[in-house]
């Protein structure tokens, strides 16, 4: 299968004289039974609108279409448009939105579709905005239920690393206050035309409906968590002094390491995220 989609690709390529651009992280999976794979962990059904990021020929769309009930598709390489829009003409339950994902309103796209159940946004990412494009995404004031995202291996271990790791920082407890992650598998380099220089993993994301911390004031939570990574190598407590936090001191910071029962002479990436949510209620 991956012969037979890898084939297909390169003749629209070729017919539409398209050369992949190495900015635009254009590196499209061609292995079938990968596709299925994303399409299976995401368990997709009738009841779902999935939105795609990253439309590329449309391989995963199509297989994304056949399961869901509608399927929304951004692309921003207009030159793209074409070629896709052929490889998936015989399917009526897809749209492809010409637009830089970074920039779309996905509140206002979910809204636009609020038909459906389930909300689910897969995609094989351009790794280049893999984090900012988390972001946007759990940020969204209308969130879908479920993200599947093919990203760099790293970054999936990145995600869902413990505290204590290497791997293990801000971005880390950012994810995992507003999402439950878990790698799904990795993909082989071999899968994807043309082949990128890293490997790749798949992980899933289920949206959290409420934090798994409560917090007296998250803004401060979110600048603890920052300045404690900043400075990952020095103690905690230095590394929350020199970071000049709004409203802390040295001394509102040792008397809330004293309340919570936190040494300040650990690292900031020994803590989890339930003991910087203890620490940040305890400012003030």
């Amino acid at each position: 299968m991956q012969d037979q989609n890898s084939s297909k690709i390169r003749q629209l390529l070729a017919e539409y004289r398209i050369r992949l651009k190495k900015d635009f992280g254009q590196h499209f999976l061609v292995d079938k039974n990968i596709l299925d794979r994303i399409v299976s962990s995401g368990d997709v059904t009738k009841d779902d609108l999935v939105i795609e990021i990253g439309t590329g020929i449309g391989s995963l769309t199509r297989q994304l279409a056949e399961k869901a009930g509608f399927v929304a598709t951004i692309e921003m390489d207009e030159k793209l448009i074409p070629p896709a829009k052929q490889y998936l003409k015989d399917l009526p339950n897809i749209e492809i939105i010409c637009k830089d994902a970074m920039k779309v309103d996905l509140s206002k796209l979910i809204e636009r579709y609020g038909r459906f159940e389930h909300v689910k946004v897969i995609a094989n990412v351009p790794y280049y905005i893999t984090s900012p494009l988390i972001a946007k995404v759990l940020e969204s004031k209308n969130k879908p239920e479920l993200i599947i995202f093919t990203v760099q291996k790293e970054v999936a271990a990145r995600i869902s690393s413990p505290p204590g790791k290497k791997s293990y920082g801000s971005f880390t407890i950012f994810v995992n206050f507003h999402a439950k992650p878990k790698i799904m598998f990795n993909i082989e380099r071999a899968s994807f035309l043309p082949k990128p220089e890293v490997d790749s993993s798949v992980i899933r994301l289920d949206v959290l409906k409420k934090p798994p911390v409560e917090l007296k004031d998250q803004k401060l939570f979110f600048r603890l968590v920052h300045a404690a990574f900043v400075q990952r190598r020095k103690m905690l407590k230095n590394a929350l002094v020199n970071a000049n936090i709004p409203g802390t001191s040295e001394v509102s910071i040792e008397n809330a390491l004293k309340a919570s029962a936190i040494d300040g002479k650990r690292r900031g990436e020994t803590l989890s995220i339930e003991e910087f949510a203890k620490l940040s209620n305890c400012f003030g």
